[in-house]
């Protein structure tokens, strides 16, 4: 399934169970969705970072027993958040995230 799909499917699931989420009216209300994807998303992020701390301070410093297996599953979820997020904005934003992607790609090796 290509990515465009998959914005597509979360965008639809988020209109439905959100409707009055997606009535944007204007830049302000757009800007305030903006907002709250990205308070949402950092969210996502700490809570993953919080996940590996956990592990590199047990398996590399030796105070735990935090084991990454033990915590694999729930940093995937953490993950699976963080795309789902990533996902919804680009669906908000009418952006092509799969084109994006393959044009930073190419920035990117370009600079590396």
């Amino acid at each position: 399934m290509e990515l465009r799909e998959i914005v597509k499917i979360q965008t639809a699931f988020s209109q439905e169970k959100v409707p009055q989420f997606w009535d944007i009216k204007d830049e302000k209300d757009l800007a305030l969705r903006l907002e709250y994807f990205t308070n949402a998303l950092a969210g996502e992020v700490g809570e993953a970072a919080n996940i590996v701390k956990k592990v590199v301070r047990s398996v590399v410093y030796g105070r735990g027993d935090v084991k990454l297996g033990d915590v694999k599953e729930a940093l995937a979820e953490e993950l699976t958040d963080v795309f789902i997020y990533v996902i919804t904005m680009a669906g908000l934003l009418e952006l092509d995230l799969e084109r994006e992607f393959f044009k930073k790609l190419e920035k990117n090796k370009q600079r590396f």
